[in-house]
């Protein structure tokens, strides 16, 4: 299915209920949340344009924190993050 970080997909939110990706861009997901519990601002900066197109659904955690609607993508709370 999807690949994080370079989907080459459109869509901006993905209405599967599994997550998809490849191995080498997990890292950069765990990261990702990681850096937003840690409100790491420099780091969630970073990897916001790293997961830009990425068409991965964000926990539904990161979703009500950032005011997004459920089923979201990386992409959606990247930009929300860069903006």
């Amino acid at each position: 299915m999807a690949r994080c970080p370079s989907d080459s997909r459109n869509s901006a939110i993905n209405t599967d209920a599994e997550p998809s990706g490849g191995s080498d861009s997990r890292a950069l997901r765990e990261k990702f949340l990681a850096a937003l519990d840690a409100d790491d601002y420099a780091a969630l900066r970073a990897l916001s344009v790293a997961l830009r197109n990425c068409t991965d659904i964000v926990p539904r955690s990161v979703c009500l924190s950032l005011g997004l609607p459920r089923g979201s993508t990386y992409s959606i709370a990247a930009m929300t993050i860069i903006a």
